[in-house]
């Protein structure tokens, strides 16, 4: 799902299709911090926190504690259609000076989440005031009302996971130091290392092991979340907006909505009780960026290119960004070098990471942009593995989509690419389409007779059997991209997930036919379909009508919030920006289509309407 939320209720209005629907019997669970606290906008007042637990008592709400929450999420426990979970973050004092008294007060159960090394004095941070101490944490359990589990022993910071000393939270991915990233076994041995002192402490000072993790930042891998649940937590708690309805999913992902000093009671009401589908309303405006333009042997000059695009990116009101993973200074698409550290194929320069990680903490959703099969060094000198044509070549040099051994180095770099940044999610490159004379290479004759029992190049001279090879061809280039995306999801099992496709798809018929891509099919697949609408590049005679004909295809398939229209800003033959007014013209002819979400590629100088 969406990146990691560490800036309050704005996750609810964040990507429409990233926020899952309300049901009866959801609970929604509201993340706390520090109480009384000033000039801290995620501290809440004490009179703030007792109006809020006073007014969901007056409006019926149930209270639901963690053991409830753990049994409604395994089927055990029916609960009320009104249902909802406080919990609060760090362990500070301020929760059993403060906090406490409230929820006995009002006999409402509470979780509290402890950095065992603040608690145990170990180490704390300059800006962590008090924390409660581990009688105090007795004293809360034996109540009935507190249950106090883990918010990691001592991973509650930030470290650099890139060779520029970008930092981030130091669950999300491997470490970088000493000149290298974390391998697969050191970062899983560190995050091993600390539950195990989580689990140590918690059984020495409270008599118990932690139930649950509560992951700082709410920044998580799946690697992480397997290491928890192994060590006998039952659930892990995130900040991803929305609520929570009966699974595993509820369980291991618990998701919460973070409360900020600015929550009003009128809020509130809304955060109780709105449809949480409704709340799929905020239009994505995604702009694909060619970090090659960025790439600089000059760190003067890439400090300043990397501001030169965010300042663009801001000033344009981009709320995604689909970063180029790939290196293509020659504009073939071809790919033969990455920017990102891995294990498969040359490293044109370790920068990914960085602009990424920046891009994030500025608050943009940030996808990477990259191929499945048009990687180089993936094909043999004797291209026997190569997508092969028997007439009409495509115009990418790309792995056969059967190749299904060679298709193992894709999945690798997929998952070197998760384990070594932190991002949202991925945008697959449109190198994933056969054209109507491929693919007859050697991989493909291979299946086709294993599946099939007949022989390819027989086969595809019979128009009968059209119908049949091309369902044949778009589950193999499907399933090639679903693997790298398993590889990937290995490590962010909520990532986003877009697939670029080519306008022909949705507006000709016999499409499928001659590129291997069907609409339907990314629609039902895929998170986002981002359809590929270049009239100037296709020559169109009639620009604004196509346009309005791609608009028209996306309603008419019940699209319109699953797909993003992307529209080009350059003109490739005349190698030069489209006019302002041209581009402009563009994006209003497909906003007064009804198209809800816009992109645009590459990155210009223009601006979206506020």
């Amino acid at each position: 799902m969406i990146r990691k939320i560490m800036v309050g209720l704005i996750c609810l209005l964040c990507l429409g299709g990233l926020i899952w629907g309300r049901a009866e019997a959801a609970v929604a669970i509201f993340c706390y911090h520090e109480v009384d606290r000033a000039n801290d906008d995620f501290a809440v007042s004490h009179q703030q926190l007792e109006q809020q637990l006073k007014y969901m008592k007056k409006q019926g709400y149930h209270f639901v504690s963690l053991d409830e929450y753990l049994r409604y999420t395994k089927g055990e426990l029916a609960l009320p259609e009104k249902s909802v979970m406080i919990t609060f973050d760090d362990g500070y004092r301020s929760f059993y000076t403060k906090v406490y008294p409230l929820l006995q007060k009002y006999q409402i159960p509470g979780m509290l989440a402890i950095v065992s090394s603040w608690t145990n004095h170990e180490e704390k941070p300059n800006d962590v005031r008090d924390t409660a101490s581990w009688e105090e944490l007795r004293e809360m359990e034996a109540s009935g009302l507190v249950t106090v589990v883990s918010h990691t022993h001592a991973m509650h910071k930030q470290q650099a996971i890139n060779p520029q000393g970008g930092r981030n939270g130091v669950v999300g991915s491997h470490l970088y130091a000493d000149g290298q990233y974390e391998s697969d076994a050191e970062y899983q041995a560190r995050i091993q290392h600390d539950i195990d002192e989580v689990q140590r402490l918690f059984q020495e000072k409270l008599g118990h092991k932690s139930r649950a993790m509560v992951w700082p930042y709410g920044i998580y891998t799946k690697e992480a979340v397997d290491i928890a649940i192994a060590s006998g937590m039952e659930g892990t708690f995130l900040l991803d907006g929305g609520v929570n309805e009966p699974g595993e999913d509820a369980r291991i992902y618990a998701r919460r909505m973070i409360m900020e000093r600015d929550v009003t009671t009128a809020k509130l009401q809304k955060l109780l009780t709105v449809d949480h589908d409704a709340w799929n309303t905020k239009k994505l405006r995604m702009a694909q960026v060619d970090l090659d333009n960025i790439c600089s042997d000059d760190s003067a000059a890439y400090e300043r290119n990397v501001k030169a695009m965010l300042d663009n990116l801001q000033s344009n009101n981009i709320n995604v960004v689909a970063l180029q993973a790939f290196a293509d200074p020659d504009g073939d698409g071809n790919v033969e070098k990455v920017y990102f550290k891995n294990r498969e194929i040359p490293v044109e320069a370790d920068i990914f990471n960085d602009v990424a990680n920046r891009l994030e903490q500025q608050g943009f959703t940030v996808l990477a942009w990259l191929p499945v099969l048009n990687y180089q060094d993936f094909i043999k000198d004797d291209n026997s593995n190569a997508v092969k044509s028997r007439g009409e070549k495509g115009w990418y040099h790309r792995l056969s989509p059967f190749a299904v051994e060679d298709l193992q180095k894709v999945n690798g770099l997929f998952y070197d690419l998760a384990a070594n940044t932190q991002i949202d999610g991925v945008l697959l490159q449109d190198d994933l389409y056969l054209n109507q004379d491929e693919d007859v290479s050697q991989p493909a004759q291979t299946a086709y007779r294993e599946q099939f029992g007949q022989d390819l190049l027989t086969a595809v001279k019979d128009k009968k059997q059209q119908p049949a090879i091309t369902r044949w061809k778009i589950a193999a280039l499907d399933k090639a991209a679903d693997d790298a995306l398993a590889a990937f999801k290995k490590v962010r099992p909520h990532a986003i997930v877009m697939r670029d496709i080519y306008a022909g798809a949705l507006l000709y018929p016999g499409a499928e036919t001659w590129l291997g891509q069907s609409y339907a099919d990314y629609l039902r697949k895929y998170d986002y379909t981002v359809v590929m609408a270049y009239p100037f590049m296709d020559k169109e005679e009639e620009p604004y009508e196509y346009l309005r004909k791609v608009a028209q295809a996306v309603k008419a398939a019940n699209g319109t919030d699953k797909t993003i229209v992307k529209i080009q800003s350059f003109d490739w033959e005349a190698d030069k920006w489209l006019d302002a007014d041209v581009f402009a013209k563009q994006l209003k002819t497909l906003q007064r289509a009804g198209m809800k979400n816009l992109g645009y590629y590459p990155l210009g100088f223009y601006h979206w309407e506020r």
